[in-house]
Formats: C-alpha cells, structure tokens, sequence
C-alpha cells in the first residue's frame, strides 16, 4: 500500500511540474512582443498594430486514501494511530488504497486594440473599435436591467 500511496504521490509531482511548464508557457504569449506587432514602413510613415493579450489557467489535484467515515471514527476515537495508518492506507482490514484525481484548463486570447501611425505629422492612435462586443454588452445590460425591474414589479403587487 505504501508504494502505491508513493507512486500516486510522484504522478501529482509531475502533474505539478506540467502545469508548472504550460503556466509559464501561457505567461510568455502575454510578453510585449505579443502586444505590439512588427512595424511596417512605408514611405515616411510607419505603422504598428497594439493586441490586447489575455491569459488565464487552472488547474488543482489531491490525494486521499482509505475510507473517510473510518478515518474519521479513529479521530474521534481520539485513535491518532488509526487516523494516521488511515491516511497511508496500511490499517488492517483497509479496502481502500490511495486515489487521487486531478484537472485543469487554461486558455490564451488576443484581439487587436489599437493602429499606431508615425507620420511627418506626428504621432496618432486609432483605436479599433469590436462593434459586436458593445452590442452585446449593451444587449446584456438591457436584459439586466428588464429583469430587474420586472422583478420590483412583482415585488410591488404582492406587498399591496
């Protein structure tokens, strides 16, 4: 039982350390040479294109063994032997060896924000405007806002 508790306890390390690498891996897509891209030159202007760089995971495991409901007897027992060989899925008449689980998820995005222009003229910033995501947002907050006061009205009929 305790090399399968130690075998189980090594496949958590190393899926620790691969979540580790894909983090750092996710942390590097929002580095600035992702945010701002190659300028183009033409003539006596220049462009760059701005992104907005989004990054995000998750991800967790654990380790459990034996049975919970007997593990906990032996605490309340005040049985601290019991409780621990438990936990190391070594108490006798134990069906139960260690299990563990884990998961994760992550994700990585960009869209574009923004078209610097260097000219004789000087220095301009247009900004790209995502029509659909103000429409949806918009939309969104209209819904709320329906919800709302839908909800005020029925409150308001059942106190008269």
């Amino acid at each position: 039982m305790i090399e399968a508790r130690d075998r189980a306890v090594e496949a958590l390390d190393r899926a620790d350390e691969r979540g580790s690498r894909v983090l750092e891996e996710l942390v590097a897509t929002a580095s600035a040479d992702r945010v701002f891209g190659e300028p183009v030159v033409a003539g006596e202007r220049t462009v760059i294109t701005a992104a907005e760089v989004r990054t995000g995971l998750g991800f967790g495991h654990g380790l459990a063994s034996g049975r919970m409901g007997r593990r906990r007897k032996a605490a309340e027992a005040g049985d601290e032997q019991g409780v621990v060989s438990w936990a190391r899925g070594t108490h006798k008449g134990s069906r139960g060896g260690p299990q563990g689980g884990g998961g994760g998820g992550g994700q990585a995005g960009g869209r574009p924000v923004a078209v610097i222009t260097i000219d004789p003229d000087g220095v301009h910033v247009q900004p790209v405007v995502d029509r659909t995501k103000i429409v949806v947002t918009a939309l969104g907050a209209l819904g709320a806002i329906g919800m709302t006061l839908l909800r005020l009205r029925r409150a308001a009929r059942r106190s008269d």
